[in-house]
């Protein structure tokens, strides 16, 4: 059997995923950690972590839908795009609005992408 090479493109995108979905995950874990090392209260570290769970469980299931009948490459680019304003709106506003209520927003607004 012939060895399968990937094409240069497929690698660009693998790779360009690993370091999307590698921020974002970083971004998720660290968002709920400074509210608690601001606030030091745990209720108020659990509670935004558990209520930016919610968009994500009522849109998986449209989500997966419109993954099924969209183009991939166009919902992976229109996603990536929209997380990166939303990163750029959030540095923009850190430190002239409530930081608390800013990254409670900030999160479910990632989780809802």
């Amino acid at each position: 059997m012939k060895a399968t090479r990937f094409s240069k493109d497929f690698i660009l995108v693998v790779a360009g995923q690993i370091v999307s979905i590698s921020g974002n995950q970083i971004v998720r874990y660290a968002l709920p950690l400074y509210v608690l090392n601001e606030t030091g209260s745990s209720a108020l570290f659990g509670t935004i972590s558990a209520v930016a769970f919610i968009p994500m469980l009522l849109l998986f299931p449209i989500g997966g839908i419109l993954a099924d009948r969209l183009n991939k490459k166009k919902v992976m680019v229109i996603l990536d795009f929209s997380t990166s304003i939303l990163v750029l709106l959030f540095c923009l506003l850190a430190g002239r609005t409530g930081m608390v209520l800013l990254i409670a927003a900030m999160m479910v607004a990632l989780y809802a992408i």
